[in-house]
């Protein structure tokens, strides 16, 4: 059991590797772009956003010390709680963009409204977050284990052995208010005014992360990502 824990982990972490390549593939390159990283965390990620879209790039985060590391790594950094709403101006960006952050919100209808309302005309929201309908979630279910992606409690992560935080207290970023298949994600930000560009999905467990480079499919993924547009009208 030890063993299939610490593979599920090594193949959890190059899903989430491959999966960030993929979310910089997607941006582009504009020396004038004003550009968010909403749950910045230390910033290592916004500084690679720098490097391809050679944009200005601002960020948000929750923690007082992810903020702070943030910083020191050069990323205009603002502490907030998104559920507030974010604490910029209506149309002040060209690209908002976030990594595992909008299943941990308690509204995400507010969320993609929020995106939306900063965004200029014909800006663009890339939004990735883990997948309910992924194999690892499905084998979860037939198991009678509790699908990882989903919590029962703020205090305990449970009900799932196979899982490598099993019996851990909770932390802040293993708790999922909100999680969506590839139907739902993409319908949602439709809803909310949005023009869908991509929606694709990174890693196929159990299979090792190196098929997961060939064989892809959306539905069934580990990581659904999600690139759409704010209409110019």
């Amino acid at each position: 059991m030890e063993l299939l824990k610490l593979y599920m982990e090594h193949i959890s972490g190059g899903a989430y590797r491959l999966n960030k390549s993929f979310l910089l593939e997607l941006l582009e390159q504009n020396e004038g772009a004003r550009v968010l990283d909403i749950g910045c965390a230390d910033g290592e990620f916004s500084r690679e956003i720098v490097n391809v879209t050679r944009g200005k790039v601002y960020g948000i985060d929750i923690s007082p010390k992810y903020a702070e590391r943030a910083s020191r790594n050069g990323i205009n950094v603002v502490l907030g709680d998104v559920d507030r709403g974010l604490p910029f101006q209506d149309e002040s960006f060209d690209l908002v963009i976030s990594n595992q952050v909008i299943e941990h919100v308690y509204s995400t209808d507010n969320f993609i409204k929020e995106c939306y309302r900063i965004l200029k005309n014909g800006g663009t929201c890339i939004a990735s977050t883990p997948n309910l309908a992924s194999f690892h979630s499905i084998i979860s279910l037939m198991l009678g284990y509790q699908p990882p992606v989903t919590a029962v409690s703020d205090e305990l992560i449970c009900g799932n052995p196979l899982d490598p935080w099993n019996e851990r207290r909770f932390t802040l970023e293993r708790r999922h208010r909100c999680v969506f298949t590839a139907l739902a994600l993409r319908r949602l930000f439709e809803f909310h005014g949005f023009e869908i560009e991509t929606l694709k999905g990174f890693g196929l467990h159990p299979l090792p992360v190196i098929l997961s480079k060939y064989f892809k499919c959306t539905r069934y993924s580990l990581f659904l990502t999600i690139k759409a547009r704010k209409s110019g009208g």
